[in-house]
């Protein structure tokens, strides 16, 4: 049985109501599931009482962004240190909004990644080619950016890395990657990080897909041999649509207890 993971980042949605309204219907939803391990990644502002809600809860919350610095002159940042201290376990890094809207590049999330792994956050590690690529010419993209983004990280410090496969030209769309594309590219991800440290590390590896998972696709997508995990925006801000995700890929996988339907 493979180990898996679903999480959700919301983005610049959902105020501190809306947020504890959200989590209130996904648990009523999920009922006594406990099937595979849960996050939210709600918005800065939420996750004071994100945190505190969810206290008990085997679901799991992180942030969506931090700086590479633990204090210092940069305003309207947030540090690893005042994420822990909030209790977040996750911390997203990399995602293509972050690179194209506020210039990140390889290297900087490269120190955040640093930063995360010092202070005990698990970064989601978002990758992903800007056009359709396959084969070797996957692969070269690939490589080029696990070579910044990894430098100096140990296998010890990958195993806290949940990889996000995203490739940018599916995020924000209907459709998400076809499924036989996303298998493809998950097994030769787990190659690169086998070559680059060694092959059990890439076959213990948690690598997700994110880019438009939603009701119709996730089951397909899910149960490819390679993919550990669901990354899913939109589809997460609504309780009984996520629940209805994370039962129906629980089923399929065999992993679990369901709930309400």
């Amino acid at each position: 049985m493979k180990h898996f993971i679903i999480g959700s980042g919301w983005k610049m949605n959902n105020t501190v109501k809306e947020s504890l309204a959200l989590l209130d219907s996904l648990e009523w939803f999920l009922g006594d599931f406990k099937g595979f391990p849960l996050f939210v990644l709600p918005p800065f502002t939420a996750l004071d009482a994100v945190g505190k809600r969810l206290n008990r809860s085997f679901i799991k919350f992180g942030a969506q962004n931090m700086h590479w610095d633990t204090s210092g002159a940069y305003t309207g940042e947030i540090s690893a240190p005042m994420l822990v201290e909030l209790g977040c376990t996750y911390v997203e890094m990399n995602h293509h909004e972050r690179r194209s809207c506020f210039s990140e590049n390889d290297k900087t999330v490269n120190r955040k990644i640093h930063t995360a792994l010092q202070y005990g956050l698990k970064p989601i590690l978002c990758v992903g080619e800007q056009e359709k690529a396959e084969g070797a010419e996957f692969k070269r993209l690939l490589e080029e950016q696990y070579s910044i983004l990894l430098e100096g990280i140990d296998d010890q410090g990958v195993s806290d890395i949940i990889f996000a496969y995203e490739p940018r030209w599916a995020i924000g769309q209907k459709d998400a990657a076809p499924a036989d594309y996303i298998q493809s590219a998950h097994k030769m991800m787990r190659e690169i990080l086998g070559d680059m440290y060694d092959r059990e590390t890439g076959k213990k590896s948690w690598i997700a897909y994110g880019g438009s998972v939603n009701q119709d696709n996730a089951v397909e997508i899910a149960v490819q041999p390679d993919v550990n995990g669901l990354f899913i925006g939109r589809a997460g801000l609504e309780g009984r649509g996520f629940a209805k995700i994370i039962l129906d890929v629980s089923d399929a996988l065999d992993i679990g207890l369901g709930g309400v339907r």
